[in-house]
């Protein structure tokens, strides 16, 4: 019989505790660090997903709203975080995307620091006015604005945000010169866009998807390279003469500590995966105007890589940077 080493003994013993360990979590609540204040698009998803894991592993999973600095703050306090797997991050092309090339310097890394777990939702972008425009192609909305000069504007969620980009690229792309007026979340220039403050905006399908089935916006095209599914008679920027004018669908994701036990990532990104997954998650989002998308963590991984460099692209192209 060959003998057992003293190396293989402790790494057969480092197994069974590991096993041992991952049997026993969690013997205590989860939080869910969400980069946003509560109302906003990622925060309803985070609620409902941290209801239905809290089912499953028997613990409460608490959603903790950081918001600030388009995400980073929330982004900085979940990276802080032991790494055990009690610390969930909703994460956003904002925190693991566009902000890596936005801002000189994060106060976090969003590839050292976090574990990928899976995709939640994607969301293209839209061109939408209020009704002043409910007649007008795209073609001739374009012409409007031009001759409006600066006079004409646009709102956003806020600097730095993909709903600002958009409104960036669009001047870039089309040669108007729209003001940006800037927001403390989207809801408020929602609110002037219906009233008549603003000409128009770059919102997230799911964000407006309500007000143009109401008829109270009227949208004009999807900023993307395919329709959205919740609007399938939208025709797309390129598909009306502007392929330039695009830009990548805003996407959640989850993510937890890097150095949190495998296991526990594995049992973290299985039970995710089934919530979202589930006939009810995806009937009540797509309600919403949400595009499901889940992935493996390698998946996710090489996803937001691929991202980073897409919109590093586009931010460099419109040379905007806030340091």
């Amino acid at each position: 019989m060959r003998a057992i080493g003293p190396l293989t003994v402790l790494t057969f013993f480092a197994l069974l505790v590991s096993s041992a360990g991952a049997q026993e979590w969690p013997t205590r609540p989860l939080r869910l660090v969400v980069p946003f204040p509560p109302g906003g698009s990622a925060d309803v998803q985070s609620r409902v997903i941290a209801d239905e894991l809290a089912a499953v592993l028997g613990q409460p999973v608490i959603v903790d709203n950081k918001p600030g600095a388009g995400g980073n703050l929330g982004a900085a306090e979940a990276a802080r975080s032991p790494a055990d797997g009690y610390t969930l991050f909703m994460a956003t092309t904002g925190t693991h995307a566009s902000n890596i090339s936005l801002y000189k310097q994060l106060p976090f890394d969003p590839v050292k620091a976090f574990a990928p777990l899976t995709l939640v939702t994607m969301n293209p972008q839209l061109i939408v006015s209020g009704m002043k425009y409910r007649n007008s192609p795209l073609s001739e909305l374009i012409t409007h604005l031009k001759n409006a000069g600066a006079a004409a504007n646009y709102g956003s969620s806020g600097i730095g945000s993909a709903t600002h980009l958009a409104g960036e690229l669009f001047n870039h792309e089309t040669g108007t010169t729209l003001v940006h007026v800037p927001y403390r979340g989207q809801g408020p220039a929602l609110n002037d866009l219906l009233g008549g403050q603003l000409d128009v905006m770059f919102p997230l399908v799911a964000d407006v998807f309500s007000f143009v089935q109401n008829a109270q916006l009227h949208a004009f095209a999807v900023m993307s390279d395919k329709r959205a599914k919740a609007l399938p008679d939208l025709p797309t920027t390129a598909e009306l003469g502007y392929p330039r004018l695009r830009m990548s669908a805003v996407w959640t994701a989850l993510y937890t500590n890097a150095g949190t036990p495998q296991p526990v990532i594995d049992r973290l990104h299985r039970e995710l995966v089934r919530i979202i997954s589930s006939k009810e998650f995806v009937e009540r989002f797509a309600a919403l105007g949400f595009e499901i998308r889940t992935s493996t963590p390698d998946e996710l991984a090489a996803f937001a890589a691929a991202e980073t460099a897409d919109w590093g692209a586009i931010i460099k192209a419109l040379n905007v940077r806030l340091d």
